[in-house]
């Protein structure tokens, strides 16, 4: 019917991302003349493997349950060597009892990622923008949600709280995961005693602080320390665009994906500074 007829090219999409993505680690792993499963090229890659009837999925030294949330046919992601570090950096982070942190300007893909990370592991990613009139009470309840129900939280512009309720957040998170790496059942949040959901995660996207990104604040020291950083500097849109280009059917996606991609980048360099203006990922996408 009419719903397949939108939900077949999404799944033709996906699959010839995920084909694309194969290949480059094929590639990959022929070039660094990887011949053992011991070997890093290998053991840096995120894996799924059927254990006891269960899948799980292992990336270096983390092992995460893959946890069957429902997610729709989502638009995929398409990987970069900027993807593939950030995707390290957070299952690290995870693995160690941590939040995740990446970090740079505007359009560089630092919460799509983590949505696509919760996508791979089949979690439930809620996305909160964040602003000067969240409080730490606001922050308590939907922590109390996130950690009962296992889903990840993903809080953008983390720097745009105020100072004060940075402060009491950070305790606030600094108890969760405390019970997470203690693997404990239950903790206490806001004066309630809460069960915890040992699928659960919290991370922070920032902007840089200061010029041209008003009302954000440098994070404090107790705050950086809860969550390990990732730079999310300049993502490789050459690449993307090709990537994207050839999952929509083109044949010579090389040659106009660079093409569209100098076309931006002239637009960024020669037209007037204007607030409307993005030159970035979203636009080209």
């Amino acid at each position: 019917g009419q719903v397949e007829d939108t939900v077949f090219p999404l799944k033709l999409k996906a699959i010839i991302l995920d084909i694309i993505h194969d290949i480059d680690v094929l590639n990959q792993l022929k070039q660094n003349q990887v011949n053992s499963t011991k070997e890093w090229y290998w053991h840096k890659q995120l894996r799924y493997y059927h254990e006891d009837g269960k899948c799980v999925l292992r990336m270096c030294d983390a092992e995460n349950k893959y946890t069957y949330e429902y997610q729709g046919n989502d638009p995929k992601l398409v990987h970069t060597p900027l993807t593939d570090k950030c995707y390290l950096t957070l299952t690290q982070g995870l693995h160690l009892g941590y939040g995740g942190n990446p970090y740079g300007p505007a359009g560089t893909g630092k919460t799509e990622s983590v949505k696509a990370l919760g996508q791979a592991l089949a979690r439930q990613v809620l996305v909160f923008n964040c602003d000067e009139g969240i409080d730490f009470k606001s922050m308590g309840r939907i922590f109390t949600g996130l950690v009962k129900c296992g889903a990840w939280g993903c809080f953008d512009e983390f720097n745009r709280l105020e100072p004060e309720v940075l402060s009491a957040v950070s305790q606030q998170i600094q108890t969760i995961q405390a019970a997470l790496k203690e693997k404990r059942s239950e903790l206490n949040l806001l004066g309630k005693v809460i069960e915890v959901n040992a699928n659960s995660g919290i991370f922070v996207t920032l902007n840089p602080a200061g010029k041209g990104y008003g009302g954000r604040s440098e994070l404090p020291d107790n705050l950086k320390q809860l969550f390990r950083s990732v730079a999310m500097s300049a993502p490789d849109n050459a690449l993307i665009a090709e990537v994207i280009l050839y999952a929509e059917g083109y044949k010579h996606a090389n040659i106009v994906g660079t093409k569209v991609v100098e076309l931006f980048t002239l637009s960024k360099q020669l037209l007037s500074k204007q607030q409307h203006y993005d030159w970035g990922l979203r636009a080209l996408k």
